[in-house]
């Protein structure tokens, strides 16, 4: 039954007239379960346009509509979140100025607080098409001073990467942003909330460096002596293990090329000349949690690469760029 009247409320929600939304006046409003609200909201020329309900009880759901759509049903702008979640619908910029409705849906009885806000503003990603970073930004809310989104960055080759984070105009201790990691094939990280003023920038830099030269090759490594890769996403401290690692950087250049059989003869040449280094791989590994005995370690390395010549071949890079920056900034 409560399906029904909402059905009823969406198809009659142009058919009346409402109050209108300003952003010097928000609405404080209660709404009925069923019940459908109407409001005019004008849409100013070249600004985009945040609509937030936030419901101070119950659950409510938003909608937007502009022309040609007539429907709740067809509109793209809508925000449907379970209760006490604020609802926020977001609009492109209109090349003049637009009338638009929002609409309130009750889904239960709910009061709740309906604002908007423009900004000329928008987050860009320079340069747009990348090799090997992705750049996933979800916007949350914004003002004509800032903009807040959530920020992942995700590696989108077969390889490891060493990525830095750099904030410029930003208050750096307040961004609460990690200064580096390393990033696996495939991987993700989620860097958390985000403020980018107009005259800031957050500068993200892929690296092919010492320290993914041995994540590359400690992967390989947990792939043939114990059957699986490390996470990509994996974080963990090996600066004090380095040094030790040093004399490894070499293989990674045969593995990004795919050649397992010449990767594999300097990696065991390499151990049996230092010991040590035989031991920082393997307490490499045991940090990400591939338990074996150093005996057994040893013993299946020297078994040869030639059972995981086809991944290590999956995982070469070498016609990709060794550096790309990418620049996230408000315009």
């Amino acid at each position: 039954m409560l399906w029904l009247f909402v059905t009823l409320g969406l198809m009659s929600c142009l058919g009346s007239e409402g109050e209108t939304l300003t952003v010097r006046e928000p609405i404080v409003g209660k709404i009925s379960a069923g019940e459908t609200l109407k409001f005019r909201l004008t849409l100013p020329k070249g600004q985009r346009t945040s609509v937030n309900l936030m419901p101070l009880d119950g659950d409510a759901d938003l909608f937007v509509l502009l022309l040609p759509i007539t429907s709740i049903n067809q509109t793209p702008f809508k925000s449907t979140n379970v209760a006490l979640q604020v609802e926020r619908v977001i609009l492109p910029a209109q090349p003049k100025e637009t009338e638009a409705a929002v609409c309130v849906v009750g889904v239960t009885e709910t009061q709740f607080v309906l604002s908007v806000r423009w900004t000329k503003h928008k987050f860009a990603v320079e340069p747009s098409k990348t090799a090997l970073a992705d750049i996933e930004w979800q916007e949350v809310s914004f003002s004509e001073s800032a903009i807040l989104g959530a920020l992942t960055v995700a590696n989108k080759t077969p390889t490891w990467f060493e990525v830095t984070v750099k904030s410029v105009g930003i208050d750096a201790s307040k961004m609460n942003l990690p200064a580096s990691f390393v990033l696996g094939p495939k991987g993700k990280r989620y860097l958390g909330w985000v403020a980018l003023k107009p005259d800031s920038q957050i500068v993200v830099t892929f690296q092919r460096t010492p320290k993914a030269d041995a994540f590359l090759i400690a992967d390989c490594v947990s792939r043939l002596v114990a059957g699986i890769g490390i996470s990509p996403e994996i974080d963990i401290a090996i600066d004090d293990l380095m040094p030790n690692l040093k004399p490894l950087l070499a293989v990674a250049q045969p593995l990004r090329e795919g050649d397992w059989k010449r990767a594999g003869t300097m990696l065991i040449a390499t151990l049996r000349r230092s010991p040590q280094t035989l031991t920082a791989l393997h307490n490499f590994l045991q940090r990400t949690g591939i338990r074996l005995p150093r005996d057994v370690f040893g013993s299946r390395i020297a078994s040869g690469f030639g059972a995981i010549s086809a991944v290590i071949s999956a995982m070469s890079a070498i016609n990709l760029p060794k550096q790309e920056r990418i620049v996230l900034t408000v315009r």
